[in-house]
């Protein structure tokens, strides 16, 4: 695998707070990277060292697509069990490669390899939107801008990331595999539905380009886990990835939360033992410590959450999830401070004001809680505009209990902005207005 490609691999973030009860209790899952790679300092996958290509850096030698004759569409059909419907798989027609090579752009990518190591996001953004500037055939920047944004849990840009990469190149398993992660996530969409059958489909062609990529089959267990499939196909999908990378620490972490949805309590629990013992590096401790929070096993997490951080003390999504846990078992005083860590290095992470001001709200600290909702206000994404609606109508009944109806007016006026088929909203500004 070429070295920008390295995609986080979290876990759903299952948000405890009452804005997001979305009624499920998984784990987001699938390795985003090929079995060649090794894992990053970031909760994903790291960058796969290549050959250098023309020059002494350390960056591969690319192959883009051409505009040149066309290959025929291949059609994989998947074996289908007895009485059940499947539908058959093609991969989008592949365009002959031709070798790509500017310096430039090499320099670039590693700027914004280097500055995604050191938690520089902004950096990291400038470097790969100017990569992709000099190489807009070269799916890797593309493919960073994807990274840097599910690092940062901003899954809507992720997704236009990751959907450009792979209309660039339809030939990365890669590609296919951080797509379904990211239509993974349980976001206050309307159409999760048809999201989660869309992440299984994007890991069954990630199968079909590379059969023996434990991540692909890992994420296609998630995908199926989300669509409520707790079967023989979708323990199938776990075995398989740790049968191919007997390490695999994530796929024994999912396979023990699945074997416990089926009443399986030794096997889930030997299941879950590999998953800590395989969970020697940072990426996997944290990867793993979110299933363990898919769970509701936030004090177990906690311990993994701070293996993490001892050796990458500014990584996000460890902070982040160290913020949970400790919300969670109420040590606000410490949740705070871990949380505004996490924001420090990701400012523009949506969820780490949405869990701020949960935080400060549980404590009836309701003008804390309102200053942080409106800084989520200003990074929110278009599918999460209900979820903020929500935790801005919490903290306006707060305001009402404590017979503050001017302040409540005023945050249910802005609940109602953000969620404007809410007829309930409505209601509670008239009676804050005393109409």
């Amino acid at each position: 695998m070429l070295r920008v490609p390295k995609i986080s691999y979290l876990c759903f973030l299952l948000a405890f707070s009452s804005a997001f009860a979305l009624g499920q209790d998984l784990g987001l899952g699938g390795g985003l990277s090929s079995k060649k790679s090794k894992t990053a300092s970031s909760t994903t996958p790291k960058k796969a060292k290549t050959t250098p290509a023309k020059t002494k850096k350390t960056t591969p030698k690319v192959t883009v697509a051409s505009n040149k004759k066309t290959t025929p569409t291949k059609t994989v059909t998947k074996t289908v069990k007895k009485n059940e419907t499947q539908p058959t798989i093609e991969i989008t027609p592949v365009r002959p490669k031709v070798e790509f090579y500017d310096e430039r752009f090499e320099m670039a990518i590693e700027e914004g390899n280097k500055a995604r190591d050191e938690r520089d996001y902004f950096k990291a953004e400038f470097a790969y939107r100017k990569a992709h500037a000099i190489g807009a055939d070269d799916y890797r920047a593309i493919y960073g801008l994807g990274n840097i944004f599910s690092d940062q849990r901003r899954w809507d840009e992720a997704e236009k990331a990751y959907r450009e990469a792979i209309r660039i190149d339809p030939t990365t398993p890669d590609a296919y595999i951080a797509l379904s992660f990211v239509l993974s996530q349980p976001v206050s969409a309307g159409d999760l539905l048809d999201r989660f059958a869309e992440a299984e489909t994007f890991a069954r062609r990630a199968i079909q380009l590379d059969a023996q990529n434990p991540y692909a089959y890992d994420q296609l267990g998630v995908a199926l886990e989300l669509r409520g499939m707790i079967n023989e196909e979708t323990e199938n999908a776990y075995r398989s990835a740790i049968k191919i990378d007997p390490n695999a620490a994530l796929a024994y972490a999912h396979l023990g939360r699945l074997l416990r949805k089926k009443g399986q309590l030794s096997q889930s629990t030997e299941a879950y033992n590999n998953a800590i013992r395989l969970a020697t590096d940072v990426p996997t401790m944290i990867l793993v410590a979110e299933v363990m929070q898919s769970q509701q096993r936030f004090t177990d997490s906690e311990q993994l959450l701070r293996r993490a951080l001892r050796d990458d003390p500014k990584n996000p999504t460890a902070l982040f999830l160290l913020g949970r846990a400790l919300t969670t078992r109420a040590n606000f005083a410490e949740a705070e401070i871990v949380l505004r860590k996490s924001l420090q290095v990701s400012p523009n992470n949506f969820n780490g004001y949405m869990l701020l001001g949960s935080l400060y709200s549980r404590q009836e600290k309701l003008a804390e809680a309102e200053k942080e909702l409106f800084k989520a206000l200003q990074v929110v994404s278009p599918i999460e505009r209900k979820r903020l609606a929500l935790e801005f109508e919490t903290v306006g009944d707060a305001y009402m209990r404590a017979g503050k109806r001017q302040d409540a007016a005023r945050i249910y006026q802005q609940a109602a902005s953000l969620d404007t088929e809410k007829s309930s909203l409505s209601d509670k500004l008239a009676r804050a207005k005393g109409d």
